[in-house]
C-alpha cells in the first residue's frame, strides 16, 4: 500500500482520520471501505495532484476514493470540521485578508478571465488571524474584484469576536469600505496610493510598519496551500469538488498546530 507518511506525518494523519466521518455499515449490500484507506487515495490526489484513476494502490478502487470525498462534501461535513477548528484555534481580533487565483480549465461554472495575473482562474480569498492561521475562506470567479469578498470576511469571520485591525494591501483600496468598517470598530491598516480620499485639512489615514508586518503570514498561508498541488490548477469541473479540496487542505493546516 501507498505509505501515507510521505504525504502527511503520521500525528496528523490519524487526527485527520478521527474527524473525518465514517461511512455505516448497513444490514445489507457490499461491505463499506475502510477509511484510512480511503483518505490515504484522497491525499494522493491532493497532495501529489495526479488524477482519480491514476491513484497508487491504497487497497480500495479510486471510485470508492472520489465517492466518498464527494458525499461528505455533499453532506456538509468538510465546512463543518473547519468551522468547529476555526473556533478552537484562531483569534481574529487582528486579521489580513488576501486573494490568490488558481488557474483553471475554461470550465462553465465559477471561473472567469484574471486580467491582473493574464489567465482563466478561480479566486480563492482567506481571512487569516494574526497567527496566518484560515478564519474564513470565499470563492469566486477569476474576474471578481478582490474588494467584493471583504463583506463576506467581515460577516462570517468575525462573529464571534470583533475585528479590531484588519490589514490589507493596495489592491483593497476603497474609502467606503474605510468608513464602513470604521463604523463596526475596525481599524484598516493600509498604505494609501493614488485614488484613495485624502484629507487637505484634519487627520489623514494612518499606517502601523508593524502592525502591518502581520500581513506576509496570510501570503504563507497561501503558499502553504500552493504546496498542494490539487490546488494549483483547477481539474475538477464541478464547483463542490473544488471547495471540498480547498476545505480539507485548510483543515490539514489547521492540524499543524
Amino acid at each position: 500500500m501507498y505509505d501515507v507518511t510521505l504525504l502527511l506525518p503520521k500525528e496528523q494523519f490519524n487526527k485527520l482520520l478521527g474527524l473525518l466521518p465514517t461511512e455505516r455499515q448497513k444490514k445489507e449490500g457490499r461491505r463499506r471501505c475502510n477509511k484510512k484507506y480511503l483518505i490515504n487515495g484522497i491525499l494522493q490526489h491532493l497532495v501529489n495532484g495526479v488524477a482519480w484513476r491514476k491513484i497508487a494502490n491504497c487497497r480500495v478502487s479510486y471510485s470508492s476514493c472520489y465517492r466518498y470525498f464527494r458525499e461528505i462534501q455533499r453532506r456538509g461535513k468538510l465546512k463543518l470540521i473547519y468551522k468547529a477548528l476555526v473556533r478552537e484555534k484562531t483569534d481574529v481580533t487582528e486579521a489580513a485578508i488576501d486573494t490568490n487565483s488558481a488557474s483553471s480549465f475554461r470550465f462553465r461554472r465559477m471561473t472567469g478571465w484574471d486580467g491582473k495575473h493574464k489567465k482563466i482562474a478561480t479566486k480563492i480569498s482567506l481571512l487569516t488571524d494574526k497567527e496566518g492561521l484560515p478564519t474564513d475562506v470565499s470563492f469566486g470567479k477569476g474576474s471578481i474584484h478582490d474588494l467584493v469578498f471583504v463583506p463576506g470576511h467581515i460577516q462570517n469571520g468575525g462573529y464571534r469576536r470583533r475585528i479590531k485591525v484588519l490589514n490589507l494591501d493596495k489592491g483593497y483600496t476603497s474609502c467606503d469600505l474605510r468608513r464602513s468598517l470604521r463604523k463596526r470598530g475596525t481599524y484598516v491598516n493600509m498604505q494609501t496610493k493614488r485614488g484613495d480620499y485624502i484629507r487637505k485639512r484634519g487627520p489623514k489615514f494612518r499606517f502601523s510598519e508593524d502592525k502591518y508586518k502581520v500581513r506576509f503570514k496570510v501570503e504563507r498561508t497561501h503558499a502553504w496551500m500552493e504546496g498542494f498541488r490539487a490546488l494549483r490548477l483547477r481539474r475538477e469541473y464541478l464547483p463542490a469538488m473544488f471547495k471540498a479540496s480547498v476545505y480539507l487542505t485548510l483543515i490539514i493546516i489547521l492540524l499543524r498546530v
